[in-house]
């Protein structure tokens, strides 16, 4: 069986944090940023996402201890992100 590398290169636009943290694990590890970026999104697309089904809806099944998520905690959290 023959397997073939093609590298595909491409513009992107990030965000500048996004940017800033992506140069940062790059240099961390001695990676370019194509590289870098190649392992992130590799990582996030085959993280284990704990979800199960709730009438219909897909939620988060979190460990066993973790604090609930209310609708207060949720507004509490998005004012302080403004």
């Amino acid at each position: 069986m023959i397997w073939h590398h093609y590298l595909v290169r491409t513009t992107i636009n990030l965000d500048d944090e996004v940017a800033r943290l992506v140069k940062e694990f790059a240099e961390s590890r001695s990676l370019s940023l194509g590289k870098a970026l190649t392992e992130l999104a590799r990582r996030g697309l085959t993280a284990h996402r704990p979800v199960k089904s709730v009438n219909g809806l897909l939620v988060f099944d979190l460990p066993a201890g973790s604090p609930k998520v209310t609708a207060r905690s949720v507004r509490k959290l998005d004012a302080e992100s403004w």
